[in-house]
């Protein structure tokens, strides 16, 4: 499960409801409820012949679903990503099997973050010949990280914010405020009307990982599976079709502001000079809309890499990351990412600096980091 603080903050890798709790108190904004067809829908965009993304409905909601996309070959289907609410992962079944009778014989997982891969089983369910693949790390991923976001222990933590509204206390013994209380009762909510849909899925990890590259045939279409390196998480794949020049990408990229719970900042930023040296039209991001050129990519390059260098230069200095912190100077590039919106200008703080700042820090100071904690 991830989390949005409305209209959207999410915590990437995952986040406890618990987490959720601390997150809003931070920040809520008012919001209504949304239903499970609202949380789980999405738009069918052709990006080329053959090549169908799956775009995730934004919607005001702290449960989020990630972008899939489907590829049609001559005799089998590849499926990348597999949304996170199984009845919406059904319904892109449904209309895989539309646009045509060839078989799902692939289904590859960008990441193991559980908005990506939650429909794993219920790829498998309706293809028991399927083979799920990613990366070695996304792989061990799936046992050490993904247990901890399950239905079961989520669903232990509703208490917490029912007793949050009951009391007026949030856990660090603050006052609920009226925009944390709309919040509290928008996430039980949903709660209600997502979980039970959630729990007839089963965390199904992938049986085929790869290191570098691996090129799957689909007919006389072939299917580039990439690890370029870290960034989002330790283990990103990107799939790329070379004859329709198509790019997706999973949280690699994030429209309209990239995520950096966990993010391998230095790394990031080169795996993105690899993914941007791909001949590209169209990139399917891990979130928001198909995009048509490289221009976000590049913004989001940047940004990264002026917080890695500031970094680097204020750990030079001795300074602390409290002092880091407050010099730390993006005021154009948050202009280019924000556009004068104010949402946009919180959702940059919430999702990039407030998380990712303090891991550039320690990466000019520590080196290489080892994991995403």
């Amino acid at each position: 499960m991830k989390l949005r603080a409305p209209p959207r903050v999410r915590c990437g890798g995952g986040c406890s409801l618990k987490t959720l709790i601390l997150a809003t108190c931070l920040l809520a904004l008012p919001a209504a409820g949304e239903s499970l067809d609202t949380l789980s829908a999405f738009e069918t965009v052709k990006v080329a012949d053959g090549v169908h993304a799956f775009i995730a409905r934004q919607t005001q909601s702290p449960l989020v679903s990630g972008n899939s996309a489907a590829i049609v070959g001559d005799d089998g289907v590849l499926v990348v990503d597999t949304g996170h609410f199984p009845s919406g992962t059904r319904r892109m079944i449904a209309a895989i099997r539309k646009l045509t009778p060839q078989p799902v014989r692939w289904v590859v997982n960008t990441h193991w973050h559980p908005d990506h891969v939650t429909g794993n089983s219920v790829y498998q369910d309706a293809f028991p010949l399927v083979t799920i693949l990613s990366t070695q790390a996304t792989r061990e991923a799936f046992e050490s990280e993904l247990p901890k976001y399950e239905v079961a222990p989520m669903k232990a933590q509703l208490p917490l914010l029912r007793e949050a509204l009951r009391t007026g206390k949030t856990p660090r013994g603050k006052t609920v405020t009226d925009a944390q209380r709309v919040s509290f009762k928008q996430m039980l909510e949903e709660s209600d009307s997502a979980l039970p849909d959630m729990e007839t899925a089963r965390h199904l990890a992938p049986s085929l990982t790869f290191e570098k590259e691996l090129r799957i045939p689909l007919g006389k279409r072939e299917v580039r599976v990439l690890f370029l390196g870290r960034g989002n998480t330790a283990g990103d794949a990107v799939v790329y079709l070379p004859d329709t020049k198509t790019l997706v990408t999973g949280d690699l990229v994030v429209y309209p502001v990239p995520y950096a719970f966990g993010s391998f900042f230095g790394e990031w930023v080169e795996t993105i000079k690899a993914m941007l040296a791909l001949e590209v039209t169209a990139i399917v991001p891990g979130h928001g809309p198909v995009l048509h050129d490289k221009t976000y990519p590049q913004l989001v390059s940047r940004l990264l890499s002026s917080m890695v260098t500031q970094a680097k230069a204020s750990v030079a200095r001795g300074e602390t990351i409290e002092q880091a912190r407050v010099k730390l100077d993006i005021a154009a590039l948050r202009a280019e990412v924000t556009r004068g919106e104010v949402e946009l200008g919180k959702q940059l703080d919430q999702f990039v600096l407030d998380p990712g700042f303090p891991r550039a820090y320690r990466e000019a100071k520590e080196g290489p980091l080892k994991d995403e904690n």
